[in-house]
C-alpha cells in the first residue's frame, strides 16, 4: 500500500533527480554541443575547466603581462596597440587559434572573431535572432537589467523604437548648448587650478570626463532633476567598478550571499529607489518636457499592456532599467 510520506518522498526525489539533469545539461552537456557544432566548422580554442572555464588562464596571461605595462620598455616609436595589452589573453590566443576562436568564462561560451570581414558579415545582419548573450540580463542584471543594451527580439525592438529618436543627429543637435556650457564650465576649473599652480598642474582628466559625462546627461535626460540624476550616475559607476571584480559564468555564484554579492545588492536597491523618487517627484511642468525620461515614461503608461513586453517586466522594472541603460549608450 503506498502511504502519503512514500509519494511525498517520491516527489521530493525525482524533483531533486531533475535539477541535477538540469545543472548537468546546463554545466557540461550544452557547452560540449556548442563546442563541438563550432568544433565541425573548424572553430576551436583553449580547453575550459569543468566550474570556471578559462578564467584561471586568463588571469595568468594577464598577471604575467602587468609587469611589462607598468615597466615599459623604450621604444623610439609610439606604439597604439592597446587591445594586446588590454586584453593579452585574446591576442595570445588569436595567435595559437586563428582570427575566429572560442573560449569560455564559467559556463557561458563566448566566440571571439578578429576577421574584419567576418566581423562586417555580422554588423550587417539585422535578424532578431542574432541578439545581446543572456548573461548580460543575468550575471549583469543589476547594472543592466532587461534594458536596450542587453533585452532581445521583440522586446528589443521596442525599446529601440521609444530610445533611437531622441539620439537623432536633429535631436543631438538641440543639445549643443547644453554641452557647451557644461563643458565651458570644466574648463573654467581647469583653468583655476593651472592659475594656482602658476601654470604647471597636472590633472586627471578621466575623472572630469566622466563628470562632464554625468552632468550632460542628467540634464539631457533628467531635467530639473539634474543633481538627482548625477548621484544616479555616480552609484552606477560605483555599481560598475564592484561587479567588474567578479567572475560571470560561474554556476550559482551570483545568489551567493557573500560580502561582494551582498555590496552589489545594496548597491542596486539603492540606485532602484533613487530613480522612482525621481520619476515620483516629477510635477505637472516637468510633463510638459520632451526630455528622454519623459518620453520614457509617457510610452510606459501609454503601452502598459503592449504584447512586445514580456509578462514578468512590470513598469516600474522597464522604467528603472532603460533610466540606467540611458548611462551607457549616449553618444
Amino acid at each position: 500500500m503506498v502511504t502519503a510520506a512514500t509519494i511525498v518522498f517520491s516527489l521530493v526525489l525525482g524533483g531533486f533527480l531533475l535539477l541535477v539533469l538540469r545543472f548537468c545539461d546546463a554545466l557540461l552537456l550544452k557547452p560540449r554541443r556548442m563546442r563541438s557544432r563550432l568544433g565541425k566548422q573548424g572553430i576551436t580554442g583553449p580547453q575550459p575547466s569543468l566550474l570556471y572555464g578559462n578564467i584561471a588562464e586568463m588571469k595568468r596571461i594577464i598577471e604575467a603581462q602587468e609587469p611589462l605595462i607598468e615597466n615599459p620598455a623604450p621604444s623610439v616609436e609610439l606604439v597604439h596597440d592597446w587591445p594586446s595589452v588590454a586584453f593579452p589573453h585574446l591576442e595570445q590566443w588569436r595567435q595559437e587559434y586563428g582570427p575566429t576562436f572560442l573560449y569560455s568564462t564559467g559556463n557561458i561560451q563566448l566566440l571571439c572573431i578578429t576577421d574584419m570581414e567576418m566581423v562586417k558579415e555580422v554588423i550587417h545582419c539585422t535578424s532578431l535572432n542574432l541578439g545581446k548573450p543572456t548573461y548580460l540580463s543575468t550575471e549583469r542584471g543589476p547594472l543592466l537589467g532587461r534594458g536596450i543594451l542587453s533585452s532581445n527580439g521583440p522586446y528589443w525592438a521596442y525599446q529601440r523604437k521609444i530610445i533611437a529618436p531622441e539620439f537623432y543627429l536633429h535631436r543631438v543637435k538641440g543639445m549643443v548648448n547644453l554641452m557647451a556650457e557644461s563643458t565651458s564650465t570644466m574648463l573654467r576649473t581647469w583653468e583655476n587650478r593651472s592659475e594656482s599652480w602658476e601654470g604647471k598642474v597636472e590633472i586627471r582628466v578621466d575623472e572630469d570626463l566622466r563628470s562632464l559625462s554625468a552632468d550632460i546627461i542628467s540634464r539631457a535626460c533628467f531635467g530639473r532633476s539634474y543633481v538627482q540624476g548625477e548621484k544616479i550616475f555616480s552609484k552606477l559607476q560605483s555599481l560598475q567598478k564592484i561587479m567588474s571584480k567578479g567572475y560571470i559564468g560561474v554556476p550559482g555564484l551570483r545568489y551567493i550571499p557573500n560580502k561582494h554579492n551582498r555590496e552589489i545588492w545594496k548597491l542596486e536597491r539603492e540606485i532602484d529607489s533613487m530613480i522612482l523618487e525621481v520619476v515620483k517627484s516629477r510635477s505637472d511642468d516637468d510633463k510638459n518636457k520632451c526630455d528622454l525620461l519623459q518620453l520614457i515614461l509617457s510610452t510606459a503608461e501609454s503601452n502598459g499592456d503592449n504584447i512586445d513586453i514580456p509578462a514578468d517586466i512590470s513598469l516600474n522594472k522597464f522604467i528603472i532599467d532603460n533610466c540606467k541603460n540611458i548611462y551607457f549608450c549616449w553618444p
